[in-house]
Order: C-alpha cells, then structure tokens, then sequence
C-alpha cells in the first residue's frame, strides 16, 4: 500500500503569481477512494434487539394504533412546530417578567363521562427568595363546576421542598355505582360537593429513596347537584335502587397526616430506564366535628419492575398494587373515604370513582416507548378489582381487565402532565368478562 499523500501546503506569493501567469499549475494529489460502507460489519445483535419483538407481536393492534393513528399525525404537527419554532413562539407569548421567571399557562381536561374544563396556571420563579415558586390555578367546566387554588414551593439547594397549598372547588359531577366488585352500570348515579381544602407537604430525597409527608385540613360538603342526565344519589336511594351509602350527606371536617416512601432505581433520563419501584404509603384521617369514633387511615403498597430492553428507552414493566381503608373508630368509613379507582393506572379502562369499597387489588403489564421529547407512547393491560375490607372476599373469577393505549409523558418530566388516552374495561370473570366500559381522556395539568 502506498503511504498517503500529505496535504499541499499554502501557496505562497510566488505560487499565487505563477499560477497567475502561463505556466499550467503542478498536477493535483488523487483522492482517496470512497469506503465500500455496505462492507462494514455492523453492530452485533444482542438479546434486547431480539426479544423486543415479543411485547412488539403480542401488543401488535394496540401498538399499530399508538403508530399510525397517535404518534404520526402528533409527529407531523411536532416536525411543523420545530422548524417554524412554535414551542418558543408560544413560551414567549406565555411567559413574561425578567428572564421569563413568570407567566400564564392554559389547562384543559377532557375525560368521558364528566365535565370538560379548561383553565389557567400561573407561575412566577424565584417570587420571594431564589428557588421559591408561586403558583395560582383556575379552572371552569360550566355551572357548578369551579376551582381555584394557589400554592408555593421552596426548593432546598440538596433538591428537598416544602409547599404549601390551599384550595377550593365545587363539583357536580362525582360519579357513584355503589361498593363492592360487582356493581352495575344500569345505576350510574351523580353526587356534587364543595371542598375547601388546606395543605402542606414536604419531600426529602436520599439517593433513590423518596419521603414524603403532608399535613391537610379540608371541609366536605355534599349539595344536591344535578349534572349529566343522571339521577342523583339521593333519587337512587329514595326509589329503593341503592342502599344509601355511609356517610352520605354527613359534611366533614377532616384532619389526615401522611407519610410515603419511594424507593425507585430507574435512571431518570431518555434511555436505560430499568429498575424497580417500591413504594409504601399510610394516611390517618379524623372528621375533627365528631371526635375518634369517626375516623379512618388509608395505606397501600406497590412493587413494580421495569426493564428498558434495547437501552433505548422501550420499556417493559410488570408492578402489582393493593390499596386499603379501615375505620380506626366506631362509625364506617364514608363513602367518599374508602378505596375509589379508576381514571389512572392501572385502572385507567374505567372511570374515575367507578368502583369502590373497603380494599383494592390490580396488577398491571405496560409497554412505554419514547415518541417524541419527554413523550411515551403507552400500551397497558391489567386485572384488579375492589374488594372488602383486607381483600376478604377476594376471588380470580371476580377480576376486572383494563386495557389503555394512548401517549403520556414520562415520569421524569417534572409537575407538568399531557396525556391523551384510550382505554376499555370489562365486568368481571364470573360475568363474562364482556367490555363495558370505554374512555378517552385528554389533557394537560401543572403542580404546584
């Protein structure tokens, strides 16, 4: 092999006036050859190229849907918004103050089965003393259907917090089919409160563990809305359809402490997501007007593993929950108080509050796979079901599914939350386990 040509130096002043003159310039070194890159080996294919195809083939459908109906059309919009810079475009219309420390923020919410909202979320950084945030919300979703809120963060220099928020809201539009696993559809009834409610809650984080403890103070009271074109609690029970629920129409002034603690290994970032999360909460509450006979505490758990299979931030997870209520007193646990699911994970397949009781039971598999920045396509399937007090009447025929498709964004993003899901859920096993239910839910929220 012939040793590689070595670079002509400068032209000099005699060099430009030769060439200059009509003498013909010296002859050119060759080129080196293109590489034949079609002959470069390429990358070794590991055991995570291969078995990313079994999540792939078996939520096949779903992801075919995530694919072609969420993630191109939102990929077309999101390439568009790149290049004509619509996200700083739109920050720079929202934001304002010195540095863009402030601004105004809309929020919206669509969920089926209950009001649409939209609204607003002010912020403004650094409102006092560095680090420190204020934050003040607003939503509306038509005639008796308000909240407002305000909160403010301090964030310690070691990355702790502590937040302090109030809130209030009224609502008509609070779903219930009565307690236990096997509640019908046929007896969809409404029930609207007003809820003031005082908050303070500090986090502190050593390494991958997470603690956090709050302290609330909040007033229920229970008005006679109508909302929806269903009937009312209150209509329900006076035409024999439903037993009437402990604790309903009994307004509350409950004071609850809580403590949770997170032990969770997963990196946060785009890639190399595996690890596992554990996590165990207790909360005590006491209805400050009635004294210890009516009180309650709520506690539950949750284990759940995580393995990103390429590194790449396609993410195969697997957890099992269980969640609890019990009396510490004499008098039962109101309704409102016991164990409410549906809406979020893993019973995202059913509404929110559409089942109830003293005990909670689900395990959950999902595939997450990033679309776009801190964006995940998702793809779930789980089994749960609520159940008596410590899961006493559990039984495997009396499993509910719950399968969501849809996009959210990740869990490391911070206080903010898209999602735009799709999600069905079923009756149980012992009644055919037909799908009955159906929900679409769209949109974004800000913490405080």
């Amino acid at each position: 092999m012939s040793a590689p040509s070595q670079p002509a130096p400068p032209p000099s002043d005699a060099a430009t006036s030769a060439s200059d003159s009509t003498t013909p310039p010296a002859e050119l070194s060759p080129r080196r050859d293109v590489p034949n890159y079609r002959q470069l080996d390429s990358e070794a294919t590991t055991a995570g190229d291969v078995l990313i195809w079994v999540p792939r083939v078996i939520l096949l459908p779903a992801y075919l849907v995530t694919e072609y109906a969420l993630r191109a059309p939102v990929g077309g919009i999101s390439t568009v918004a790149e290049k004509n810079n619509w996200a700083g475009s739109l920050y720079d219309f929202f934001a304002f103050g010195p540095n863009h420390r402030g601004g105004i923020l809309p929020t919206f919410s669509f969920n089926t089965g209950f009001r649409p909202t939209i609204g607003a979320h002010f912020f403004w950084d650094d409102t006092f003393v560095a680090r420190n945030t204020f934050t003040a919300d607003a939503a509306w979703g038509g005639s008796d259907w308000v909240r407002v809120a305000v909160g403010d963060r301090y964030t310690f220099s070691g990355g702790d917090w502590i937040a302090l928020q109030a809130q209030w809201q009224r609502r008509p539009d609070y779903v219930y089919f009565g307690i236990g696993p096997d509640t019908s559809d046929d007896f969809r009834s409404r029930y609207g409160t007003d809820q003031i409610e005082g908050r303070l809650t500090y986090m502190h984080r050593m390494g991958p563990l997470r603690l956090e403890s709050h302290g609330r103070v909040y007033r229920t009271v229970f008005r006679d809305y109508n909302c929806c074109g269903d009937p009312t609690v209150a209509e329900r029970v006076e035409r024999g359809e439903l037993a009437p629920p402990p604790g309903y129409g009994q307004n509350t002034t409950a004071a609850e402490v809580g403590l949770r603690a997170v032990l969770d290994t997963r990196p946060a970032g785009y890639t190399n997501r595996s690890g596992v999360r554990i996590g165990v909460e207790v909360a005590p509450a006491v209805d400050a007007t009635q004294g210890f006979d009516r009180s309650w505490i709520h506690y539950g758990a949750h284990v759940e593993g995580s393995w990103d299979v390429t590194g790449k931030g396609r993410v195969l997870s697997l957890g099992v929950f269980t969640a609890f209520s019990d009396p510490m007193g004499d008098q039962p646990v109101p309704f409102n108080e016991l164990v409410v699911v549906g809406g979020t994970e893993p019973f995202a397949g059913f509404m929110a509050g559409r089942l109830r009781d003293r005990s909670a039971a689900a395990a959950q598999l999902s595939w997450r796979w990033p679309v776009f920045d801190y964006l995940d396509g998702v793809v779930a399937v789980g089994f749960g079901n609520v159940f008596d007090k410590h899961l006493s009447n559990f039984r495997w025929d009396s499993l509910r599914g719950s399968f969501e498709v849809g996009l959210r964004t990740q869990p490391s993003f911070g206080r903010s939350s898209f999602q735009m899901v799709f999600g069905m859920g079923s009756e149980p096993f012992s009644k055919g386990f037909s799908i009955n239910s159906f929900r679409f839910a769209l949109g974004v929220t800000y913490g405080v």
